[in-house]
């Protein structure tokens, strides 16, 4: 059994399964392309984990610029800050869409 043999089966295997990973994906973003009328418990779960993660990004930004000393760094690290807080009022309008805006002045550089 020669070398190229015996890989073949496996890049075959592999191709295959890459082949199907990309039509799963192709099919998702068709299917998403809006989000759902409703949202599961888990998704809720997965949303809020989400927005958890960014309002704590948002804080380390703000902590850490306010502790910078160096003012080209201090920008970088409000303009994350910025991102996490766009992410996060991203994330809160699939959650309740009709109180997005509550947060909406609550901004990163508001307090």
């Amino acid at each position: 059994m020669d070398q190229h043999t015996t890989f073949t089966p496996t890049q075959e295997y592999n191709q295959e399964q890459y082949q199907q990973h990309q039509q799963r994906n192709q099919q998702t973003q068709e299917r998403m392309s809006k989000p759902p009328a409703y949202i599961t418990t888990k998704d809720l779960s997965y949303l809020q984990d989400a927005l958890s993660w960014e309002l704590l990004a948002m804080k380390k930004c703000r902590h850490f610029a306010n502790e910078c000393r160096n003012n080209q760094i201090k920008q970088h690290i409000n303009q994350a800050g910025q991102i996490h807080q766009k992410h996060y009022k991203i994330l809160l309008k699939h959650i309740n869409p009709a109180n997005s805006n509550y947060h909406h002045n609550r901004g990163f550089n508001n307090g």
